[in-house]
């Protein structure tokens, strides 16, 4: 039998009066692949933020192979040979994927008390930024004669000057490493891409690489297939095996209950801080799972058959848009949805989606032939499409969707259909009123209006968005991944707002990467690669045809 290679005893994490994780028992045994299930705010981040050294518990201990540790600070379990893989990135943005990996490395070596800055201008500080994640700054510069990191870190307003002695790489190495590692676990990604100008996809790929060029014995991952086609699924589970094979551990957090039955070796599933099942996956089936996580039964949402109105909504003519690195990143489309239809675009992450429902929003030039209209009009401009009645759920809510530093009801204000239908100067009560009815429809959680938006987990952000953007009723919503990173309750609520926005008689763009949320919901069905759009209704029942067709091949 497989030894424990991390046990957490009795571990217990509180934020003032929030108990976020509640006396939790939990084993991870050597070269399993282990599943965390619970809904969002059940506590799954902050335990293994806790295992991660992001947080410290308030009560328990953490064995590693047995042995107990203490750790202060990520480093500390990187030393352990623990590596994650966050829901929301921890990457460079003005740096290139191969010296993101680089650097990933470079802190693997550099001791408590040291830290690091890239030259990349010769005596002269380029550039200086905060970086969202850890409140961690970097500042930039290039010295005569190579490429030495030095820098420092901030936190809490304090900065800690640190240094590192004689570190050099040279970035020919860096993509080589990068190059190396893609082909070595099938993720594929540009080593020479700046990491801002790549899709939320991409991006999750490079922080999956980062983690493996670490060697980690123990590897956890936050949703690293939210993004994926199922072909990619089936490559990156073989990926899992690998490394289960070579002896890994794998802590595997999704909301996708077929991807966690099929590749997991035990389930754990946490309710409201607490471990509420442990088991050897197949013990339970995938319903009962859902009601161990939610305390009651789900209920399926089913898409009744109906005919859409005639009336066009949305409609995109010749429509071509090039990408932030100057490439071609949607090709010549054309796409008409009417009243009462969702329209639903399925595709892997990265082939034009995100350049597509910007281009609709005005938030992108389009070509001198490309047409967008909106109930009959041309609108230029993202205030004048907002002002015809256009809902947007972007596709990454801590950049486009929210701004963290603001509380939830200030969030939930930043809409201009918001201001159309409550009035321009929203009186102080009704804000709070307004703010505390979305909470409560959307299940936010903690319901607290006044929490920055920053503080709340991934799925409950999201849910943010979705209460400002949907609650308006907009005639056209477009949404774009509305459910990524939601539990099957939330899911489930978004699911059902957006077929009663089609009954309502309004309309629906969805473009998501989630095949099965595109079949369950859409009225006709596209795939998306490489810019272009296919017709893809007649294949609603052939999975095999549409992964074909997500991949670039042909049926």
């Amino acid at each position: 039998m497989a030894e424990n290679i991390l046990e957490l005893c009795n571990i217990t994490k509180t934020f003032g009066n929030l108990i976020a994780v509640d006396n939790v028992d939990f084993t991870l045994k050597e070269g399993e692949v282990h599943a965390i299930l619970g809904e969002n705010g059940a506590g799954k981040s902050t335990l293994m933020h806790l295992i991660y050294g992001l947080y410290q518990p308030t009560s328990g201990s953490i064995r590693v192979a047995g042995k107990p540790k203490i750790f202060k600070t990520p480093r500390d379990a990187i030393a352990n040979g623990i590596g994650m893989v966050h829901q929301h990135f921890m990457l460079i943005e003005n740096l290139t994927v191969a010296e993101n990996i680089a650097l990933s490395v470079v802190h693997r070596r550099v001791r408590e008390g040291q830290a690091l800055a890239l030259r990349v201008k010769r005596g002269s500080v380029r550039d200086f930024y905060p970086a969202v994640r850890e409140g961690q700054a970097l500042a930039l510069r290039e010295p005569q004669g190579g490429e030495e990191h030095r820098g420092t870190q901030v936190r809490e307003g304090q900065a800690l000057a640190l240094r590192t002695q004689g570190f050099q790489f040279k970035k020919a190495d860096a993509v080589k490493t990068t190059e190396a590692l893609s082909e070595k676990f099938g993720l594929a990604v540009d080593a020479n891409a700046l990491v801002g100008t790549l899709s939320v996809g991409l991006k999750q790929r490079v922080e999956i690489l980062k983690a493996l060029a670490g060697d980690a014995r123990i590897l956890i991952l936050d949703e690293p297939t939210a993004v994926l086609s199922p072909q990619e699924v089936d490559g990156f589970f073989t990926i899992l095996r690998n490394l289960q094979a070579d002896n890994r551990s794998i802590l595997f957090i999704s909301h996708k209950m077929n991807e966690v039955l099929q590749i997991s070796d035990r389930l754990t599933v946490l309710r409201r801080g607490k471990n509420v099942y442990e088991g050897d996956t197949g013990e339970l089936t995938a319903r009962e799972l859902a009601r161990e996580m939610l305390g009651e039964e789900v209920r399926e949402v089913v898409r009744e058959e109906r005919k859409p109105a005639p009336e066009k909504v949305l409609h995109v003519s010749e429509l071509s848009v090039r990408g932030s690195r100057d490439e071609l990143a949607v090709a010549d489309v054309s796409l008409t949805t009417h009243r009462g239809e969702i329209v639903g675009i399925a595709g892997v992450d990265g082939n034009g989606q995100r350049e597509l429902a910007e281009a609709i929003m005005g938030l992108r030039e389009t070509s001198d032939a490309s047409t967008v209209e909106i109930l009959g009009k041309a609108p230029r401009g993202t205030k004048a499409t907002r002002l015809l009645g256009v809902g947007y759920i972007p596709e990454d809510r801590q950049t486009l969707g929210l701004i963290p530093s603001f509380s939830v009801a200030e969030n939930l204000e930043l809409s201009v259909l918001h201001l159309k239908q409550y009035g321009w100067l929203l009186p102080q009560k009704k804000r709070k009123e307004t703010a505390l009815r979305l909470i409560d429809d959307y299940d936010v959680r903690p319901p607290n209006p006044q929490l920055d938006a920053g503080a709340l987990s991934g799925g409950n952000q999201q849910k943010v968005v979705l209460a400002r953007e949907m609650s308006p009723e907009p005639e056209l919503l477009i949404a774009v991944n509305p459910t990524r990173g939601l539990d099957i309750s939330a899911a489930r609520y978004v699911h059902q707002n957006l077929l009663a926005q089609r009954n309502r008689g309004k309309s629906v763009l969805l473009i998501s990467t989630e095949l099965d949320e595109v079949l369950q919901l859409a009225d006709r069905l596209y795939v998306m690669t490489n810019g272009k759009l296919h017709e893809a209704t007649s294949h609603r029942n052939d999975i095999e045809a549409l992964g074909l067709l997500m991949t670039g091949g042909s049926t």
